[in-house]
């Protein structure tokens, strides 16, 4: 055969290999928690996109091996870190990266599409779990297809098939003469409970259960790869910069829109100068502390933002501008609302860090803190975009920065930063919140321990590290086995060991664990956010 001549995909290839993705899922998921698994799963997905267009002499697009990369960096996140939000993003962005992988694979085009087309892309592929399987179990061969010399799959069909079928009508026959022959001879019959032992028949709901959701899965990733691999139809590049076909709003409308939210911005921003950006005296005559104005609603104004931008996206989408004028006018003010959301950002930011000097850092306020200057740097995209006139692109500059945020988080460790900022704090005199420090995941705990076994460390402060410990001793495995493994937990109880936590007589009273902390009980549930 030609080897660049078309092929028709090879079903009995995809169906096999959806399988053993779909299998792999169970094998490595089922009551288990998430860890080195998840990466190993991820590097699955990839490694059977490339190898069904290896085998199908179907060439990736270029962009298709960024987003491979990418997926894969994710899940290693998942594996690398222990704190909550930092895996569930990551989880999720290694999930969308692997999703948009298959949905372009062959043609490359998400690095050209505008935000509505990565939303359109994902429905195509959820469509194309749902249709393709089953189109592909309605296959059949046709003669150009029987002639291209694919012979393994049809001897094994001849072959395999009568066996399979074989087995299955023998298989109540050999347990109606198996019941009679144990009940004949006692050694045999401890013989054969024996062997049944091995297949533990009281789990058989459960082993009927897997069954079923592992072929659900090889059903849905068949029509995945399917598409991935030969998409119906082929997507041609879409351009960034063509408008949506849907655009109602007049020119004049979306001004008086945009005109009195800019309006609204540019006297806010001015309070803002004339009170937080102006110095703590002019905050004082109105009454407030410093603190007390600063945690006065910072994730209101990073709301804000993030809907002023949602406004202009929306508005640049079923505005018409029909004229150069009024493409100048949208262009003019929504350059000025993305300056002015700038600035009330700049003033989130400013009354986060009062609050953090104030009360201390928390996980909340920490993703805040990551969040508002990735935020910023779409609205610098954004006012970039439009004043060039290529808005279509914001797209992949929202994927780029939601990227970026996620990558952040595998290169900051949260909880050991939260813990080393507010143990300086403590050295140098503030209050430390050992109720924050309890509900601190395994990536702390190596920091703790070692301010807990450092000698210059005051005894107000190495009390409430030691409770803090002992509540995270307290603690069941997260998961047993290797499917589960996380370095942070192992470096966790690796620290835990090296420290004497008796003194502050580790314990339960009424089911719930607690510890002693200034002779009383410290309680070791966790909750705490804000």
């Amino acid at each position: 055969m030609d080897p660049d001549e078309p092929r028709t995909p090879y079903f009995p290839g995809f169906w096999l290999a959806a399988f053993i993705l779909a299998w792999a899922v169970d094998l490595l998921f089922w009551k288990q928690a998430a860890g080195v698994n998840f990466a190993v799963w991820v590097c699955l997905g990839v490694a059977g996109l490339f190898a069904a267009a290896w085998w199908e002499r179907r060439r990736p697009a270029l962009p298709s091996y960024l987003l491979a990369a990418i997926a894969v960096i994710f899940s290693l996140a998942v594996f690398l870190r222990s704190e909550p939000f930092s895996a569930g993003i990551s989880a999720l962005l290694a999930v969308a990266a692997l999703g948009l992988l298959a949905a372009t694979f062959t043609s490359g085009n998400w690095v050209f599409y505008r935000i509505g087309d990565f939303c359109l892309a994902g429905l195509k592929l959820i469509a194309a779990g749902i249709v393709r399987g089953g189109k592909a179990l309605a296959h059949r061969p046709s003669p150009v297809d029987a002639g291209a010399g694919r012979t393994a799959w049809r001897s094994l069909r001849r072959s395999g098939l009568p066996v399979l079928r074989g087995l299955f009508l023998a298989l109540p026959v050999v347990a109606v003469l198996a019941a009679l022959l144990a009940s004949a001879d006692p050694v045999f019959n401890r013989i054969l409970q024996d062997v049944l032992r091995i297949f533990d028949l009281e789990r058989l709901p459960e082993y009927i259960f897997r069954f079923i959701y592992v072929m659900v899965f090889t059903y849905i990733f068949t029509g995945v790869l399917l598409f991935a691999i030969f998409p119906e139809p082929d997507e041609p590049r879409p351009d960034p910069n063509q408008p949506w076909k849907v655009r109602f709003l007049g020119s004049t409308e979306t001004g008086v829109i945009l005109g009195a939210v800019v309006l609204l911005f540019a006297v806010f921003v001015a309070l803002q100068f004339r009170y937080l950006f102006g110095g703590q005296a002019n905050i004082t005559e109105t009454g407030y502390t410093y603190s007390e104005y600063a945690r006065r609603g910072f994730f209101e104004l990073v709301w804000v933002a993030v809907l002023s931008l949602g406004l202009y996206i929306g508005l640049g989408a079923i505005t018409r501008r029909e004229a150069p004028a009024q493409e100048r006018a949208f262009t003019l003010l929504s350059v000025a609302l993305m300056a002015l959301v700038l600035v009330i950002l700049v003033s989130a930011l400013n009354r986060l860090l009062l609050y953090e000097d104030a009360y201390g850092f928390t996980r909340l306020r920490t993703y805040t803190h990551i969040f508002i200057p990735w935020l910023a740097a779409l609205l610098i995209a954004a006012c970039i975009l439009q004043a060039v006139r290529r808005p279509g692109h914001l797209g992949l500059a929202a994927l780029l920065v939601l990227f970026g945020f996620g990558l952040t988080f595998l290169a900051l460790n949260v909880d050991a930063l939260i813990a080393r900022l507010n143990l300086q704090r403590a050295r140098a005199g503030q209050e430390l919140d050992a109720y924050l420090l309890r509900d601190l995941s395994a990536d702390a705990v190596p920091t703790l321990a070692d301010a807990y076994t450092d000698p210059s460390t005051p005894q107000a402060v190495r009390a409430r590290v030691g409770a803090a410990l002992a509540c995270l001793q307290l603690e069941p495995p997260r998961g047993e086995g290797w499917r589960s493994y996380r370095p942070p937990e192992a470096r966790a109880r690796q620290a835990l060991q090296q420290v004497d936590l008796r003194p502050y007589l580790a314990t339960r009273g009424d089911g719930t664990p607690y510890v002693v902390l200034d002779g009383a009980e410290f309680p070791c549930y966790t909750g705490y956010m804000d």
